[in-house]
């Protein structure tokens, strides 16, 4: 094996180490980079949303801040609040004091929950007063319970044709919200 290389065997072996050092470049170097800018890349859209995440919930956050400050501004009797369900037995004492001296009628639907856990409990009402200030003052009472509810449907019907002066019959419907508390449901 002493024998000297011709040209072209030379040629060939130099051929050849190119070759074995461009695979190993590529190997060695080049596919690790690229597979890094891949992994890079990979991190950098995971930490873009996060981003986006924290962004939105300091959004949220900032929103309820806000909505925080103005419940905290309002004077305290028009603040309301939702009792934990069932609060049936505290509206019917409330009723009672608030229809006192009335001929009234009440009328209960079943009781709804939508998909944030509050409980709709509408109650229809009529009611006779003996005069516009009173029927005023009674809606008053009603709505200012200092829980969360909702008035709608509201009629006037005066014994004497005017709503101004006389007895006036009185009927629509009031809906209290109340929390259910996560994974127990209401009796309906």
């Amino acid at each position: 094996m002493n024998r000297s290389f011709s040209r072209r065997e030379k040629l060939l072996l130099l051929v050849l180490v190119l070759i074995l050092l461009v695979g190993l470049y590529f190997y060695l170097v080049h596919y690790p980079i690229v597979q890094r800018q891949d992994e890079i890349a990979l991190e950098t859209d995971d930490v873009l949303l996060q981003q986006e995440v924290a962004n939105a919930r300091l959004q949220m956050y900032n929103e309820m801040k806000d909505e925080l400050a103005i419940v905290d501004a309002m004077p305290a009797d028009q603040v309301t609040k939702m009792p934990d369900y069932d609060n049936i037995q505290t509206l019917m004492n409330l009723f009672n004091v608030i229809f006192a001296g009335t001929q009234q009628s009440l009328s209960f639907d079943n009781v709804r929950v939508n998909d944030n856990n509050v409980a709709e409990r509408t109650v229809r009402f009529s009611f006779t007063a003996r005069d516009y200030d009173h029927a005023r003052q009674i809606l008053a009472n009603l709505t200012g319970t200092g829980y969360r509810c909702l008035l709608d449907s509201l009629s006037f019907e005066a014994s004497n044709g005017s709503v101004e002066t006389g007895e006036l019959r009185v009927s629509g419907n009031i809906t209290f919200y109340e929390k259910v508390p996560a994974g127990s449901s209401p009796i309906m």
